[in-house]
């Protein structure tokens, strides 16, 4: 039911649109006489124009006759037989009229006799005169003319021409109506205005007023009439327009409107009283009606200034209100959240319907949980809505009814959780992401929170501790796993070094290298990497040490000097078993104390193998003498490459590059090797043809040469082929050594390359060597800015190909301290 307070803004309005009305209407009589007496004023002001145009016509047409009459006269008179000076008198005697400014008769077969001022194309203009109505209008360079015509039948029969050139300025004159005159031809031009004036300027006298030449000829051709609208400066002025009665041609007479200024101002300002007078009384009469229904006013704008930021508050929050009665099962949704279901505007449905927009799967339960909160429950349910993707927490509680508790009426909010859902899709997906980074993982992983609770774990987590599945589980205490763990485990061994890593030994007979780092919020990461092969290499450099101690001590019973440089070598050997430890000291210690004593001792060994001092007294002493002459080059060559393994790995081997001749080099390492390749009965033969000049470092290249070509004759059984081949490449050369020998199987060749890598199977286990040549050649070949290849065929042979790029970037480094070991070791 509607209120006082209602009752009076409806009066308002009424009021308002009543004073509306009134104004309206009003103002439309007022207008409508004032536009009355202005259009009756300007009807008044173009009759007297077009009556000015009228009379200038009769005037124009007037003048016209009388030169016409003029020139039927002479025309007559010339037909009669007449001498050329009675000829000239006559012409002359029609420019006597202050119309006529020139004449010309044209007879056959004669030049033409004139007076008086002519056009400077008198034979167009007597074509033009001859062809037309016995006249023609226009304009010759800067004069304007009109022309008449009139026949001269000469006694012989034939027809001559007289033509009289009338001034139009002189044919033009204005009244006291116009202020200006203008006379134009048939098509609109100017020819004389009046006042008199140039004629030059717009090449149509109509658009001088702003108007269209065939709308004002169209007028005058009407019998004449006028316009307003022509204006002059700042002035109105109205335009008249007549046509002359024999001839084409036009006059306008443009003179001012003429209207009462006073008088016209007069009128607007009684008008304007009618008009006002009774309208600001119905303003007052309104404003009093306001100031009673202002109060009413505030208390609505505060209303709805209330309703907006509640409206901006829900849909800022991207929520929206719903109202659902169980008693009639009718559902109300507001704007907001009608647009997240897809629909344009609050809408009030059924309960049924309101289910329809939402997916399938989840009607059932929206419907289970509202019959469910109409026992006093709440609603907390996520809903997905049926054509668009979107999900809505929808919560609410029954709407509780002063003194009777909870209702049958349930009032929520809708809140817009599409973000969220996809937030947590992304962070499911991220997470299965880092699970399956996590399981490919060849180490093992674990994190811990800040309270030192599991995480996130591998698999080679369990697998390295012999964890049963399942044994693991998120919030895991760090001791409890550790203590499950703690059966795997043999021993731990800490680092001094490094207090966050440490090495287990596993009771299976693994090693594991274990990290611990501290993460940004406190928690800790566990990291553990399978280093058992180490372990083993470790293990047989300690017995390859081992057997070289009882060498050092079977050569100190042969000789004293050999005890002491066996005495010496152990020395060595144990600051070496000290320094294995860490590489970078074993390698330092390598570079000069154990070189220097090996040295020595394949020097002796070779003279007491040779007996150069004498016989050593039994024959085993010289196999001893061998084995360890021997033994010395391999191990001297072993740590020349370990050497310069380590130094191309620290970056400090820098290349001293000069320009060759590559296939020098193949050649000089082909008869290194050639002595080999003979005792296997190999054929090993050079294909390199014409080499072009590199930049290349020649030890290193030698280097890379001889290991490779070592390799092949190694590894190649007898009666096999080697083969160096050399290609011209479009920015350097192409070496390549192929075999025939034992080959590598597919699969093993990623491994090749690596430091201490070698290939064991059935063919190849017999051959002896460290895995370090290749490695080395391929490091000597990518400092050179080449690249190394490896094709091979198991049973079939190996191809190794490289490049040598033509001109070298040498890097700054700290020189090549070292080059003389790469040869010392090839050789």
């Amino acid at each position: 039911m509607d209120g006082p307070a209602t009752g009076r803004a409806r009066l308002s309005r009424l009021v308002l649109i009543f004073l509306v009305v009134f104004a309206g209407v009003f103002g439309a009589v007022i207008w409508a006489k004032l536009q009355m007496e202005w259009t009756s004023a300007r009807a008044e002001a173009e009759n007297r124009q077009a009556r000015s145009a009228a009379f200038i016509a009769e005037s124009v047409s007037g003048r016209l006759s009388e030169i016409r009459g003029a020139l039927g006269f002479a025309a007559s008179s010339l037909s009669r037989p007449v001498d050329e000076p009675e000829q000239l008198a006559i012409v002359q005697a029609i420019t006597a009229s202050s119309y006529v400014s020139g004449a010309a008769l044209w007879l056959p077969d004669s030049a033409p006799l004139t007076a008086g001022r002519l056009p400077s194309d008198l034979a167009a203009a007597a074509d033009a005169a001859l062809g037309g109505p016995q006249w023609v209008a226009g304009i010759t360079g800067e004069s304007a003319h009109v022309v008449l015509a009139a026949p001269v039948p000469l006694p012989d029969g034939r027809v001559g021409t007289l033509l009289a050139f009338a001034s139009p300025s002189e044919l033009v004159s204005a009244d006291g109506a116009a202020r200006i005159a203008v006379l134009t031809d048939a098509v609109g031009r100017t020819l004389a205005l009046y006042p008199e004036a140039p004629v030059s300027g717009a090449p149509l006298a109509a658009e001088r007023f702003g108007l269209q030449s065939a709308d004002v000829r169209a007028l005058g051709d009407s019998g004449g009439g006028a316009m307003t609208g022509a204006r002059l400066g700042e002035t109105e002025q109205v335009l008249g327009v007549a046509r002359l009665r024999d001839a084409p041609l036009y006059v306008y007479a443009v003179g001012p409107a003429g209207l009462d200024a006073v008088a016209w101002n007069m009128t607007l300002i009684f008008h304007a009283l009618l008009f006002f007078g009774p309208l600001f009384t119905a303003i007052a009469f309104y404003v009093v009606l306001l100031m009673q229904t202002g109060a009413l006013k505030k208390a609505e704008a505060r209303l709805h200034d209330s309703e907006r930021r509640f409206r901006l508050a829900i849909e800022g929050a991207r929520c929206g209100v719903w109202d659902w009665d169980l008693e009639t099962d009718a559902v109300f949704i507001t704007d907001s959240f009608a647009r997240m279901l897809g629909l344009a505007d609050a809408a009030s449905m059924s309960g049924a319907d309101f289910l329809q927009l939402l997916s399938n799967e989840d009607r059932s339960r929206l419907r289970t949980a509202i019959r469910a909160a109409s026992r006093a429950e709440e609603v907390d349910l996520e809903v997905r809505a049926q054509n668009l993707a979107v999900w809505v927490q929808m919560r609410g509680r029954p709407l509780a009814i002063d003194g009777a508790g909870p209702g049958r009426r349930l009032v929520g909010v809708a809140i817009d959780v599409t973000e969220r859902k996809g937030a947590q899709k992304r962070v499911l997906a991220a997470e299965t992401r880092l699970r399956a980074a996590l399981e490919s993982m060849t180490e093992s992983f674990a994190l811990w929170d800040s309270r030192r609770r599991l995480v996130l774990w591998n698999r080679k987590f369990r697998d390295f501790f012999n964890l049963p599945e399942g044994s693991l589980r998120p919030g895991m205490a760090y001791e409890a796993v550790e203590a499950a763990a703690a059966g795997s485990i043999a021993d731990v061994h800490t680092s001094e070094n490094d207090g966050d890593s440490y090495q287990m030994e596993l009771n299976d007979g693994r090693w594991l290298h274990y990290s611990e780092r501290q993460t940004a919020d406190g928690g800790l990461v566990s990291v553990g990497a399978d280093i058992t092969l180490l372990k083993q290499q470790e293990g047989e450099l300690r017995d390859n040490q081992e057997r070289l101690r009882q060498s050092y001590n079977e050569l100190e019973a042969s000789s004293q000097q050999i005890r002491e440089l066996a005495k010496s070598h152990h020395e060595e050997k144990l600051r070496a078993e000290e320094a294995n430890r860490s590489k970078s000291e074993f390698l330092a210690n390598m570079s000069h104390e154990l070189r220097t004593p090996l040295n020595a001792i394949i020097g002796f060994s070779e003279m007491m193998q040779k007996q150069i001092f004498g016989p050593l007294g039994h024959d085993r002493y010289i196999e001893y003498a061998g084995d360890i002459h021997n033994s010395g080059g391999l191990l001297l060559s072993l740590i020349n490459d370990i050497l310069d393994m380590s130094k191309i790995e620290a970056g400090k081997l820098t290349l001293q590059t000069e320009p060759l001749d590559p296939a020098a080099i193949i050649e000089q390492c082909i008869r290194i090797v050639g002595a080999r390749a003979q005792e296997k009965n190999l054929q090993l033969r050079a294909e390199c043809g014409d080499l072009p000049e590199v930049e290349a470092d020649p030890r290193a290249l030698k280097q890379i040469m001889l290991n490779l070509m070592s390799n092949a004759v190694k590894f190649t059984p007898d009666g096999g082929r080697v083969i160096v081949r050399g290609f011209e490449a479009a920015d350097g050369i192409v070496l390549q050594v192929a075999d025939t020998g034992i080959g590598i199987a597919e699969e093993d060749l990623p491994r090749l390359g690596r430091p201490f890598e070698q290939i064991e199977n059935q063919h190849s286990k017999s051959y002896q060597g460290s895995g370090l040549g290749l490695a080395l050649s391929k490091s000597l070949v990518e400092l050179h800015g080449g690249e190394l290849r490896i094709d091979s065929v198991l049973g079939k042979g190996t191809t190794i190909s490289f490049t040598i790029p033509r001109h070298q970037v040498q890097p700054e480094g700290n020189g090549h301290d070292d080059a003389g070991a790469v040869t010392e070791a090839a050789e």
